[in-house]
């Protein structure tokens, strides 16, 4: 078995960037996992390559765990394991590339083995946007994915885009609910989420934050958005923590909205208080689609 050096393909497809594409995205890092959202990520994958003229970079991570096999007295590497998973991985990239062939976007494909958390938080730093999903959601090779993207969410300052269990894609053009908690985090992800938010049809700011001396209020978040042409409509809901998750998925159903953004795993007090364990659900599932940041 080779390092991840070693262990790497790449194939290119170029093209040429839409004239007036707007700014701010243009590296996408795709996590390919095969399982029952890949082609739901995919499409929103290339609806915002299109969108912002971005280049697409689809990264396949065997975990090195994957080939090791362990019983009473050693652990070992299966040969036949190692074949069928090659085997595997080949066969995924090569219906991924028949895809991305007759599209009008820029992508490139890695395929490495390597230690899968810190490989993808590595590839994450010079990303605009990381796309990835929330299975396996049981044990599988890398662990599940409440760990992976909880670890990737803490250690990135790239946004993760989690498509919905119940999209069929992330509409771009619909509506976009920002969860908001006046916490550092939910700034930087509010921040992180404003060229997707341009293309909103309409945007609504759910606050709900208790009084401190280091938040900051919401009124500052519709003044930010409105200095960048987003013009926001404010909803303030009391700080209640035992249905703040269900406050957010109703609004975002009753709003029709495409994609929450939302801060994860908030430093201060208050943010733990009511959206640490929010985070940790959503995470784990949510119908509408997140753009999430830490």
């Amino acid at each position: 078995m080779q390092t991840a050096e070693l262990v790497m393909e790449q194939s290119l497809s170029q093209s040429v960037e839409p004239v007036g594409a707007p700014a701010g995205i243009k590296t996408i890092l795709f996590h390919v996992h095969d399982d029952d959202g890949l082609a739901r990520r995919v499409e929103t994958a290339l609806s915002i390559a299109r969108g912002f003229g971005a280049h697409l970079h689809l990264l396949h991570v065997t975990p090195i765990e994957a080939y090791t096999v362990t019983d009473a007295f050693a652990t070992y590497v299966n040969a036949n394991l190692v074949q069928t998973l090659e085997d595997e991985a080949a066969k995924l990239k090569t219906r991924l590339e028949q895809q991305l062939t007759s599209e009008d976007v820029s992508w490139d494909y890695e395929e490495v083995t390597s230690v899968l958390t810190p490989h993808l938080i590595q590839r994450a730093a010079l990303a605009d946007l990381v796309i990835t999903g929330r299975e396996p959601r049981e044990w599988e090779f890398g662990g599940p994915a409440i760990r992976l993207l909880g670890d990737m969410l803490q250690r990135i300052r790239t946004p993760l885009v989690i498509v919905g269990d119940e999209a069929r894609e992330m509409n771009l053009f619909g509506s976009a609910l920002v969860a908001w908690n006046g916490s550092y985090e939910a700034a930087n992800a509010l921040r992180s989420a404003v060229p997707l938010l341009k293309l909103a049809s309409k945007v609504r700011l759910l606050s709900v934050e208790e009084p401190k001396n280091d938040h900051f209020p919401s009124t500052d978040a519709l003044q930010y958005l409105s200095r960048h042409g987003i013009h926001a409509e404010l909803v303030e809901e009391p700080p209640i923590a035992d249905n703040i998750q269900d406050e957010i998925l109703e609004q975002a159903a009753v709003f029709g909205a495409g994609y929450i953004v939302m801060g994860g795993y908030s430093h201060t007090r208050a943010g733990e208080f009511l959206f640490g364990g929010v985070t940790r659900s959503l995470l784990r599932e949510c119908p509408a689609s997140l753009v999430i940041a830490h």
